[in-house]
């Protein structure tokens, strides 16, 4: 069966390339968006995603990672005093701008975070050396961010918020949504980003061992007014939830996704309908001859199963090379989860593509080829 499948197809090649076109087509630009707004979504969260083995104390109007109203460092003071905790270690967070020596500028996030542990960032550490930072004046930054462009090299000096700072050491894809991340210590990101000694963004709390977390954030959120405090995990999904269903991502990509399995439906059922209607004398000999519409049903199924592996695996590379071509730029991962999706998708247009060609021949009477 699979032999007479494949000879179906290839009779008319036109028609079996404008089908596996469809299906490229259509699984590509499904597999592009998704990786896309799962890049997106993770770069939003991206904060909270490198620091889930800390618990996140923030103010209770803060509703994902990104939006952090300052707290009272007295707060700082309390959480030192409940019942399992470690330690307790500040966050800050700030925004502003870089000036270079040729008078452009980029927007940077700059995060303080605690010497010696570093609680908080940088995270995916490329160049450098994290005790650097103790130096006057020192930065990290992204090494594929806007400053790498400028062709600002480690020990090279700029302005952040009027303040001169030199480059110390790059990560590599520690960014936030369109925004590159700076990382410096806590006393100079409060000096950078003009935050009063006597606050801070957020507070990581590190937990006693033998202690249970969950009494550690109960006691916490009951014995300390206006914070919340969750485990790193939880946080890092109430974030991610948030720019799901607030920020626009996931419905403009859901669309485009949408419409692109709707167009490689069309392409694919519309062309295999027309490839059986050129052949459908050679379908109706089969039934005349004895072919049941079950052994019809197979031929064509064969034939959107050949149609699927071969267009998901020019599909995969094709969005493989467009992974990496981006990768600059992106972090997408092409994860098995959205493998497994896409597989599943590919067959759904295909099989259900077929449909159309299936209910036209199933319906032929033997007989009727036989008439002029």
């Amino acid at each position: 069966m699979l032999n007479e499948a494949f000879k179906f197809m290839w009779y008319d090649k036109a028609k079996m390339f404008g089908i596996l076109f469809g299906i490229i087509l259509s699984v590509f630009l499904i597999g592009q968006q998704l990786g896309i707004c799962f890049s997106l979504l993770n770069s939003t969260i991206s904060l909270a995603q490198f620091n889930q083995n800390y618990i996140w104390v923030v103010s209770d109007k803060s509703q994902q990672v990104s939006d952090l109203p300052l707290l009272d460092m007295r707060i700082y003071r309390e959480l030192m005093s409940i019942s399992g905790v470690k330690k307790v270690n500040q966050l800050i967070v700030g925004g502003g701008s870089a000036k270079f020596s040729n008078g452009t500028k980029t927007n940077i996030t700059m995060i303080g975070t605690q010497a010696p542990s570093y609680a908080g960032g940088p995270w995916n550490f490329a160049i450098g050396n994290l005790q650097d930072l103790l130096q006057e004046g020192a930065v990290i930054t992204d090494s594929y961010d806007a400053i790498l462009k400028k062709n600002i090299k480690i020990g090279d000096h700029f302005e952040y918020n009027g303040n001169r700072v030199v480059l110390v050491g790059q990560t590599k894809g520690a960014k936030g949504l369109g925004v590159a991340y700076g990382f410096t210590t806590v006393e100079r990101a409060r000096k950078l980003c003009k935050v009063p000694t006597t606050k801070a963004s957020a507070f990581l709390v590190e937990w006693q061992d033998g202690a249970s977390i969950e009494q550690v954030i109960n006691a916490i959120n009951k014995e300390i007014p206006g914070v919340k405090a969750r485990d790193g995990k939880t946080y890092t999904d109430e974030s991610l939830k948030y720019f799901a269903l607030n920020s626009g991502i996931v419905a403009s990509f859901g669309l485009l996704v949408v419409f692109a399995i709707i167009t490689g439906f069309a392409i694919v059922g519309l062309t295999m309908f027309s490839a059986v209607n050129d052949r459908i004398k050679d379908y109706g000999t089969i039934k005349a001859i004895g072919g049941t519409n079950g052994v019809i049903r197979k031929l064509i199924l064969w034939q959107a199963t050949i149609y699927s592996i071969v267009g998901f695996i020019v599909a995969y590379f094709l969005l493989f090379g467009f992974v990496q071509a981006t990768k600059t730029s992106l972090n997408i991962q092409v994860t098995l989860g959205l493998i497994v999706f896409l597989i599943g998708v590919t067959l759904f247009i295909a099989i259900l593509g077929s449909l159309l060609a299936m209910r036209k021949i199933t319906k032929l009477e033997p007989a009727a080829v036989f008439r002029t």
